[in-house]
């Protein structure tokens, strides 16, 4: 082998290491800002897992205040119609009516309905499911809050865990990305062709994994 033919060999040697340096520097920088990204939208999306939870813990406290008023409201309309009962079985008529002036227009209707009914057919008392008034008293309203205020807690329950499975991903795509710069980053201080070949291969399928994840993952693109 001549001299110039020594040239030709280094000089082609240098321009592959040109072309591969080029290469890994490449998908360093794509990894790099990948990873960056996905740290952003892992932040986000953890900043709503918190937020959801936290809603969620707050709902569920104004639920069980609800209940609890429920409770004391119901205990108080069938005080009432206790003594409303009596007054009326004892023809007490000036007690039933002051007891009426004390009573909100939802229970009177529902003591009402119940009185007009037959007593042998009739419901024992005026709080059950076929009076059509019953749902409209007090306590009752406050059930359906309290129920409603459950059913959106629960809400905020799954789409907290959504957020975490979304974080979750994210997380994920960064790990594949920082294995692209890890390994890129060693073809960069490795001299020999092969290996750096091999490296720049196994980069570019961790670069390709994860910007599959991160593409699939919900809202991955969004700024906000």
């Amino acid at each position: 082998m001549t001299l110039g033919d020594d040239g030709a060999v280094m000089s082609q040697q240098s321009r592959t290491q040109r072309a591969l340096a080029l290469v890994a520097a490449v998908l360093l920088g794509l990894a790099a800002v990948l990873t960056a990204w996905s740290a952003y939208r892992e932040s986000l999306t953890s900043d709503l897992v918190l937020k959801n939870y936290s809603e969620q813990q707050a709902t569920i406290a104004l639920a069980n205040d609800t209940y609890s008023r429920a409770d004391q409201q119901e205990t108080l309309e069938t005080s009432l119609f206790l003594q409303w009962a009596i007054a009326i079985s004892g023809g007490n008529d000036g007690a039933a009516d002051y007891l009426v002036q004390i009573m909100s227009e939802e229970v009177y209707a529902a003591f009402d309905w119940w009185n007009q009914q037959p007593e042998e057919t009739g419901p024992a008392t005026p709080f059950a499911a076929e009076n059509p008034y019953f749902a409209d008293v007090p306590s009752q309203v406050l059930l359906a809050e309290g129920t409603a205020l459950l059913e959106e807690a629960n809400g905020l329950r799954l789409a907290a865990e959504e957020a975490d499975a979304v974080s979750d991903r994210f997380d994920l795509a960064g790990v594949f990305f920082a294995v692209v710069l890890f390994v890129a980053g060693l073809t960069t201080v490795i001299q020999r062709r092969l290996i750096q070949i091999g490296f720049l291969t196994l980069s570019v399928i961790g670069l390709a994994t994860g910007i599959a994840v991160l593409v699939t993952t919900p809202t991955w693109s969004a700024l906000s």
